[in-house]
C-alpha cells in the first residue's frame, strides 16, 4: 500500500502573532509552476570565491549551480541536529559528485517529533528577487494539523498540514522577497505537532525557483564537520614530561574536543551551553579496528582513578582499549576545562598521570593513571595535540553547517621547575576546507571546523605571546600534580608454605576509609580483574580477552581495612610447588590505586 500523499495548506494566523510571522494570500505562488528538471542534482559541487569575512580572511563556498532556474532540496543535502528528525528510504533522483559530503541518497526525512531544532539548507542567491518554495510531504490523517514555520532572509511563514488521499503531489507554494543577495538559510521548524508518536510526516523534497534563483547555488558541506587538528609546542622548552592545557568552547552546539596523547585521548565534550559534560575520556588504545589483540604484557592498563566510584573499564568501537567509567569528576560542568598530563618511564612501560583542576576547591585532582607498553622506546617529551569533531551517523545528526570552535592555552614545565607557556600552533591543511586556525585577540590558540565557508591556509603555523601564570600553576598547586590516592612504600610476601602466604604492605599514606584487596593467580594479569563489560566493549576482542582464562586475575582476597604502617593480608587455599603472581588494590575516599608492579612467590 502506497503512503498517502498530502499537501500543506497555508494558514493565515491573525491573532496574537507579530506581523513578520504572518503572510497574506499574496504570498502564495498561485499560478506559478516550478520549472522542469532535476535542478542542481546533476551538477557536482564546486568551490567558488565567496568573499571576505569579518576577520579579513578570504573564503570560498562549495556550490551546486541551479539548472533551469531551479534548486531541489532533498533529504540528503540539508542539515539538522540530533533528535530533530531522521533520514530514511532510498531516492531515485540523481546525486552527482558529492560522495565525500553525503554518501547515502536518502528519500525523505521523518521522525520529526519535536518542536525544538530546525531542518536547514543553505543557498547562494547572487541577486535580489522572489523565491518560491514548493514543499512535497506525505501526511497521514492522524498527523494532519501540525503547525510549521518556514524562514528565509529574516522572514517567516506559518503553515498547517492537512492530509490528502490524492496520490498526485499537491505541493504548497510560499513566496519570499529577498532584498539582499548573498548567503541565505532556508529553515523549517515545528511549532505544534499533533501526533507526537508519528511526528509531522515525511518531508521528501522542496522545489526552489523564482527570479532570485536564476544562477543561484545550493551550498554544500560535509554532513558532519571533518575533524580539525592542531599541535602545540614551546619554542623555549624542547623536552618536558608534563603539560597543562586549558580548553573552552566558543559555540552554542555540542562538540567533542580532547587532547591527543601518545596513548590515545584525554579530554572532554562540550554541550550547547558551552559547558563541559563534566566527564573525561581518558582512553588508552590497545588495537585499531580489526587489529589483533596484543600479548597481555603489552596491553595498556589503568593503575589508578581519582574516585572510589570509578570503574576500570574499556571501549570497543573504531578501536579497542581501556578507559574509566561510572564517575563524573566535574559535576560543576565548568566552561573552562583545565587538565594536566605527565609521564614517567621505567623498563618497557610509560606511565601517564592525568589530572584536572577542580574549580570549586581550587586544587588539582587526579583523574586517572594508565600505563602503556613502549617496547624500550621511553617517552622523553609530551607534545600535545588536539582535535575537534562532532559524532553521529548521517541519518541521525547532520550539523556540518554549524561552526564548532574551541580555544586553548598550554604550558610546559622546565627542568628548573618553571612553567613556560606554549607559543607555537602547528596546523595541517591539504587544501581549502571548512576549517580554520588562528590566534584570538586574547592570545588563545583557536581552531574551528564546520560551517559553509572554506579557507585556504598556505602555511598554517601561528605564534602567540606570553601571559601571566594562572593560580593552577602556582608552586603549591604544582605539587598536587604528583599526588596519588594512597602511597604504598613496600610490598612483599612472607610466611610462604604449601597452602598459604602472607602479603605485607607498608603504607606511607592510607587515606580516609581505606581498604585493600589482593588479586592473585598463576599468571601476571596486570590490573585486569573480572568485571561486567559495558556498551561498545561488549563487541571488543580486546575487552573480552581480559576476562578470559589467564588474562584476568583468578582469585582475590577478602576486603580488609588498611592503615598507615604495616598491614598483612593472608592468602589461603594455595597449591603447593606453584608460582603465584599478585597485586594489591587500595580504595579510599580519594580514589583507588593498584600497586604499580606485580610481585610473585612460590609455595613449598
Amino acid at each position: 500500500m502506497s503512503k498517502i500523499r498530502a499537501a500543506l495548506i497555508l494558514s493565515v494566523l491573525l491573532c496574537g502573532l507579530p506581523s513578520k510571522s504572518l503572510f497574506s494570500v499574496n504570498d502564495v505562488a498561485f499560478g506559478e509552476k516550478a520549472p522542469d528538471g532535476n535542478g542542481q542534482l546533476e551538477t557536482a559541487p564546486k568551490l567558488f570565491k565567496g568573499g571576505v569575512d569579518d576577520q579579513g580572511r578570504n573564503y570560498f563556498l562549495n556550490g551546486q549551480l541551479a539548472n533551469n532556474g531551479k534548486l531541489i532540496l532533498t533529504a540528503s543535502n540539508g542539515f539538522f541536529g540530533n533528535g530533530t528528525c531522521r533520514a530514511g528510504g532510498l531516492s531515485s533522483r540523481p546525486k552527482v559528485g558529492d560522495q565525500t559530503l553525503m554518501k547515502p541518497n536518502f528519500a525523505y526525512l521523518d521522525q520529526w517529533k519535536k518542536t525544538t531544532g530546525t531542518i536547514r539548507w543553505h543557498l547562494w542567491l547572487p541577486k535580489a528577487g522572489t523565491v518560491y518554495f514548493d514543499v512535497n510531504m506525505r501526511v497521514s490523517p492522524r498527523q494532519a494539523g501540525s503547525e510549521l514555520t518556514v524562514s528565509l532572509a529574516g522572514k517567516s511563514r506559518s503553515v498547517t498540514t492537512i492530509s490528502s488521499s490524492n496520490d498526485t503531489p499537491q505541493p504548497w507554494g510560499l513566496r519570499f522577497d529577498v532584498t539582499e543577495p548573498g548567503e541565505h538559510i532556508v529553515s523549517l521548524s515545528a511549532k505544534k505537532i499533533v501526533d507526537s508518536k508519528s511526528g509531522v510526516g515525511e518531508l521528501h523534497t522542496v522545489d526552489v525557483y523564482g527570479s532570485a534563483v536564476k544562477d543561484s547555488q545550493l551550498l554544500r558541506a560535509r554532513w558532519r564537520p571533518a575533524a580539525v587538528h592542531g599541535g602545540y609546542s614551546c619554542s623555549q622548552i624542547k623536552q618536558s614530561r608534563i603539560w597543562v592545557m586549558t580548553t573552552r568552547s566558543m559555540c552554542d552546539f555540542s562538540s567533542y574536543s580532547p587532547i591527543t596523547t601518545p596513548f590515545g585521548y584525554y579530554g572532554t565534550s562540550f554541550e550547547r551551553d558551552r559547558r563541559t559534560t563534566g566527564s573525561f575520556n581518558f582512553s588508552m588504545w590497545a588495537a585499531g579496528k580489526g587489529k589483533k589483540v596484543p600479548p597481555l604484557e603489552q596491553m595498556p592498563h589503568l593503575l589508578a582513578a581519582g574516585s572510589p566510584k570509578a570503574e576500570f573499564s574499556g571501549f570497543g568501537h573504531e578501536g579497542s582499549g581501556v578507559k574509566l567509567r561510572g564517575w563524573i569528576p566535574m559535576p560543576d560542568r565548568p566552561k573552562l576545562c583545565v587538565q594536566a598530563l605527565r609521564v614517567e618511564s621505567a623498563g618497557s612501560y610509560d606511565t601517564y598521570y592525568g589530572y584536572f583542576w577542580d574549580h570549586p576547591s581550587r586544587r588539582w585532582k587526579l583523574y586517572a593513571v594508565g600505563r602503556k607498553w613502549n617496547g624500550g622506546r621511553a617517552k622523553s617529551h609530551l607534545s600535545p595535540g588536539s582535535f575537534c569533531e562532532v559524532p553521529g551517523p548521517p541519518h541521525v545528526q547532520r550539523s556540518g553547517d554549524l561552526v564548532r570552535e574551541v580555544r586553548r592555552r598550554g604550558w610546559h614545565l622546565s627542568e628548573g621547575q618553571k612553567w613556560v607557556q606554549m607559543d607555537t600552533f602547528n596546523c595541517k591543511s591539504k587544501g581549502p576546507a571548512n576549517k580554520f586556525w588562528r590566534i584570538s585577540v586574547d592570545g588563545e590558540f583557536a581552531m574551528g571546523t564546520g560551517g559553509m565557508r572554506y579557507y585556504q591556509f598556505k602555511k598554517p603555523r601561528f605564534t602567540a605571546g606570553q601571559t601571566s601564570l594562572p593560580e593552577f600553576l602556582a608552586v603549591e598547586a604544582t605539587k598536587q600534580l604528583y599526588r596519588l590516592p594512597a602511597e604504598i612504600s613496600n610490598v612483599k610476601a612472607s610466611k610462604v608454605i604449601s597452602t598459604s602466604a602472607t602479603i605485607n604492605l607498608a603504607v606511607a599514606r592510607a587515606g580516609n576509609n581505606s581498604r585493600v584487596e589482593v588479586y592473585y593467580g598463576e599468571s601476571d594479569c596486570l590490573t585486569f580483574a573480572k568485571r561486567k563489560l559495558h556498551g561498545t566493549e561488549r563487541n571488543s576482542a580486546v575487552s573480552k580477552s581480559t576476562q578470559a582464562g589467564d588474562r584476568s586475575w583468578s582469585f582475590k582476597s577478602p576486603t580488609l581495612a588498611l592503615k598507615e604502617g604495616n598491614n598483612q593480608v593472608i592468602l589461603t587455599g594455595l597449591k603447593s610447588m606453584t608460582k603465584y603472581y599478585y597485586r594489591a588494590l587500595v580504595t579510599n575516599d580519594e580514589g583507588k590505586c593498584w600497586t604499580f608492579q606485580t610481585q610473585s612467590f612460590r609455595t613449598k
